[in-house]
């Protein structure tokens, strides 16, 4: 009886890791040629290239104003396919605020408008002591 027991139990920690082996791959499913594959995607993904035209077009503006520190800044851009269009504002230590407008394109290249204001006395409050973060744009629906 013990020999027969030793040869059962020795099939058996054969057979079952090959089972759960099977099992795991009927889990898969099968690849068959058609629609899926992958030479099919690559080749609808060539063909998806050539006519889909993608226009990239974004638009972003924040602002910080931080009276530790004196930072205060605003920036916004807007992106319309190659032409990009953009201005930041800064104030800087020696009381102006630098205002920079520029406009990028594929024909011109990048081009800048810097302009330095003198702020108006009396603009920074320092009283204030929480630094704030803002979105300049409104939301639309």
């Amino acid at each position: 009886m013990p020999a027969q027991l030793q040869l059962q139990q020795s099939v058996l920690h054969r057979l079952i890791p090959l089972l759960v082996l099977v099992s795991i791959a009927a889990s898969f499913p099968a690849i068959r040629p058609g629609p899926n594959t992958i030479a099919d995607i690559n080749q609808h993904r060539t063909r998806t290239r050539e006519t889909l035209q993608h226009t990239p077009r974004y638009e972003f503006a924040y602002g910080v104003k931080d009276p530790i520190t004196g930072d205060h800044k605003d920036r916004w851009e807007k992106r319309d396919g190659d032409r990009v269009q953009g201005v930041y504002m800064l104030e800087e230590p020696d009381g102006t605020q630098r205002i920079v407008e520029y406009e990028a394109d594929g024909v011109h290249g990048f081009r800048a408008i810097v302009t330095n204001v003198p702020l108006a006395k009396g603009t920074r409050t320092p009283h204030d002591t929480t630094a704030h973060s803002y979105n300049m744009l409104h939301a639309t629906t």
